[in-house]
């Protein structure tokens, strides 16, 4: 399947087991490729903070108010470093480019002001596979330790898994559904108060992402063999941590692991385009 972003020439994924995958953005002129990462990720944010269906209604005379809107609704702060919004960008397009999914909503229309982070799942996508339909229900982080992300993420699962929290999100979700959804009335039957548990837990996906600082990158400058399988150590090991961490769960989670130099150069960079969209 095409891949609405495009980002296979910057993201690569080097481990795609079932409960495991590994993306790997790599080097070029011996320097690390920020800024192609950047442009992709920075793709992102119209049909994320808009909303996928969006693009249908969007005229050529309004696009360039429309991108103004969807840069100003992620926030408009100096205090992005401690935010964690492109952590849900890059969620978003892990999800679209890899994963052949589908935007349900966005947790950006729960806002009622520009600074406040909203609440609930980092990602709520879907996807359909003939008789197959699973809801995605994802998480992310940016961390400075691989090690540290994981740990959270681990921790986090516990609230997925949770009754109450998955009923009172799906009563949020299910009132602001976009009616050309496809098969809008499974969602909703999936959502309603009533649905057994166990059809929820056997339709849900979790993808946990971890965006994370690498030492490797002060060893390595290059996409040499001894690179790559020093990487796939790392997360291997990563994900043998995560797995002792989360212990035994009855639903799918979906490990993402995406290392980069320095996690707060990422957020800069993508600040300062973020700010240069609003100004347009």
């Amino acid at each position: 399947m095409p891949r609405p972003f495009k980002s296979d020439l910057v993201l690569e994924e080097k481990i795609s087991a079932p409960t495991l995958k590994a993306y790997y953005v790599g080097f070029d002129q011996k320097k690390f490729r920020i800024q192609p990462l950047v442009d992709v990720i920075r793709n992102v944010i119209p049909e994320f903070a808009l909303g996928y269906h969006c693009s249908e209604q969007v005229h050529l005379t309004e696009i360039i108010e429309r991108l103004k809107e969807a840069a100003e609704t992620v926030y408009m702060t100096d205090k992005y470093q401690t935010r964690g919004e492109f952590g849900e960008l890059i969620l978003h397009l892990l999800l679209r480019d890899f994963h052949n999914t589908i935007p349900l909503i966005s947790k950006i229309f729960f806002k009622d002001s520009h600074n406040v982070p909203a609440h609930g799942f980092d990602g709520v996508q879907i996807s359909i596979n003939g008789n197959e339909k699973k809801l995605w229900l994802g998480e992310s982080k940016l961390y400075k330790s691989g090690s540290g992300g994981i740990k959270d993420l681990a921790k986090d699962i516990t609230k997925h898994v949770n009754a109450d929290y998955l009923r009172r999100e799906f009563s949020l979700i299910s009132k602001k559904l976009p009616n050309n959804i496809p098969e809008i009335e499974h969602w909703r039957d999936l959502m309603d108060k009533h649905q057994r548990l166990d059809v929820i837990f056997s339709s849900i996906v979790i993808p946990m992402v971890c965006t994370y600082n690498s030492n490797l990158f002060n060893t390595h400058d290059d996409n040499t063999p001894q690179c790559l399988n020093d990487f796939i150590t790392e997360w291997n090991l990563l994900n043998d941590e995560f797995v002792r961490l989360k212990g035994s769960i009855n639903v799918e989670i979906i490990l993402m692991l995406l290392p980069v130099p320095d996690k707060d150069v990422l957020n800069t960079e993508l600040d300062t385009r973020l700010k240069l969209m609003q100004k347009i």
